[in-house]
């Protein structure tokens, strides 16, 4: 679990992070604590980064001007990400409303207590555990069955079928590949017109192609190559 503090005062990093380290000695989490003075050197990491939980100062210092609010950034964030959890930190109780646009987690107001902040820990780690183990409801045959998302290592389109391959078996739906994205994780990707491949499954990112770790190999479209290319950066970096 990967979380950012965006926040421009260095004693309120240290303050959030103690708590999330306090949160930790209770729950056997892997997680990175990544820390920004601004809006602006957040969105210079998240072009690299991928975040499951974002702390976010509501007054960030807007030096130089041009720089976004927390709001603004948040604003930002939601353009492209809709999931990334946030939660504001602030010292004004009227700016809360504003998170409501934005689809916030939760509001925090300074100065924190660890009885508030803690259950919103919980809270987002329920969240973010639910996402990584959620399921897909496919046919085997006999039944209707769940299928952990992190079974799939593919999932080939014949006409208006999905073929969802797993480490022993395959499985079809009747769906489109645009159907099946939206009932994917961003970690789902379409390489090839055919193709959706899970990425946390791919060992290699080729130009033309890529390297399943069940050594396989998918094609990948020119139009999709940059993308494919981006998000496995993203993705697998600091993991």
């Amino acid at each position: 679990m990967r979380i950012a503090i965006c926040d421009d005062e260095a004693i309120m990093q240290k303050q959030i992070t103690d708590e999330i380290e306090k949160w930790l000695k209770t729950n056997q989490v892997e997680v990175d604590i990544l820390c920004y003075p601004s809006a602006d050197a957040f969105v210079l990491a998240w072009q690299d980064l991928s975040f499951d939980l974002a702390f976010l100062d509501i007054q960030l210092d807007k030096k130089p001007s041009k720089s976004m609010s927390g709001i603004q950034l948040a604003e930002y964030i939601r353009k492209t990400d809709k999931n990334m959890l946030i939660v504001f930190i602030t010292s004004f109780k009227q700016y809360v409303l504003s998170g409501y646009d934005v689809n916030a987690l939760h509001y925090l107001i300074k100065p924190l207590s660890q009885a508030k902040f803690l259950p919103v820990m919980d809270k987002a780690y329920a969240i973010w555990k639910s996402r990584h183990n959620a399921t897909l409801v496919v046919f085997d045959g006999k039944g209707k069955m769940k299928l952990p998302f992190d079974d799939i290592y593919s999932i080939s389109m014949v006409s208006h079928t999905a073929i969802i391959e797993t480490e022993n078996t395959t499985y079809e739906l009747r769906k489109s590949a645009d159907e099946m994205l939206e009932m994917l994780p961003s970690h789902f990707i379409r390489c090839h017109r055919s193709f959706i491949v899970n990425l946390l499954k791919v060992d290699c990112v080729y130009k033309e192609s890529l390297l399943m770790s069940n050594k396989k190999t998918l094609p990948i479209s020119r139009n999709n190559s940059k993308a494919v290319n981006d998000a496995f950066v993203k993705l697998h970096t600091l993991r």
